[in-house]
């Protein structure tokens, strides 16, 4: 379970699952996901089974909570959450205040609609936007365009369904120099579709795809100061828009982005006070590297 912040100062319980189901068919360049879940179609039964085997043990009250059913990949993929078990998954989700799902921009579409329609508890969907920049986005096999995520956007909206967003940190193919400000420009492009709620993810390299990137210089890992700079400069930029977007840096695994050991958790700690107080702060300064 985590506290995630809901606005300054202000934060709701939330637990994620991270549920093993089929393989996301859509194989971005940069994902990772891939590595927990498995090739074949999701047998009707697991899903409700691992959710069941996740909230048994909960004893508070979880009326003000929310639960993120993560999949790593689509949830209106049949093939990886069976329709057949929305019914029950959307019962043992009941007791919850809101529900929060991933899917692809090109799969919000009726089937949607219809597991919404079980549910008591808000919905909310969380899209991979990953960039603003049309033509970076289309070299990460993503197959999808801002046209189809726009289209995504305006759907969700037109039918209360809440709306996150992922933005990532350093992109394949992308310029390592401008991915601060790239990232920034991907938070407001989100804010202004209506997102209420942008997480900036450092784009990790830890598959064999993004190995081969880094050999022949498609790709440079993000550092550490450029996730803290990113995450100031977009709640300094949401502030100023008043939309009322929350945004967060990503914080898995975050002792494996590239720093420097002298400012690291300073760095760490001040990500994580701009996370829960959404607002920005002095950019953590180091001798030794020089930011």
């Amino acid at each position: 379970m985590e506290h995630e912040a809901i606005g300054e100062n202000r934060t709701r319980p939330t637990l994620t699952l991270l549920l093993t189901a089929r393989r996301c068919p859509v194989e971005c360049v940069f994902c990772d996901l891939w590595k927990h879940n498995h090739p074949g179609a999701t047998p009707v039964g697991s899903i409700p089974h691992q959710i069941r085997g996740a909230t048994a043990s909960l004893t508070s009250p979880v009326g003000t909570w929310a639960i993120k059913l993560y999949n790593g990949g689509n949830f209106t993929d049949p093939l990886s959450i069976p329709p057949a078990d929305w019914p029950e998954i959307a019962e043992l989700c009941k007791p919850f205040e809101r529900v929060i799902v991933e899917n692809h921009a090109t799969m919000c579409g009726e089937r949607l609609l219809r597991f919404r329609d079980l549910l008591s508890p808000q919905l909310e969907v969380a899209v991979g936007l990953e960039t603003s920049n049309p033509d970076v986005l289309a070299r990460q096999q993503k197959q999808m365009t801002l046209d189809d995520f726009a289209g995504a956007a305006e759907f969700l909206q037109r039918n209360e369904i809440a709306l996150r967003c992922f933005v990532m940190l350093q992109l394949p193919h992308a310029n390592p120099q401008k991915c601060v400000d790239d990232a920034v420009q991907a938070v407001i492009h989100a804010a202004q579709a209506g997102a209420l709620f942008v997480a900036i993810i450092p784009t990790r390299s830890d598959t064999p795809a993004m190995q081969k990137l880094i050999a022949t210089g498609e790709f440079v890992s993000p550092t550490l100061m450029q996730l803290e700079t990113a995450l100031h400069d977009s709640l300094s930029q949401i502030r100023t828009d008043d939309s009322g977007c929350v945004v967060t840096a990503d914080t898995w695994d975050i002792e494996m982005v590239r720093h420097c050991p002298t400012c690291q958790d300073a760095r760490i700690k001040n990500i994580q006070a701009m996370n829960s107080r959404q607002q920005s702060l002095p950019v953590s300064r180091c001798d030794r590297c020089g930011s």
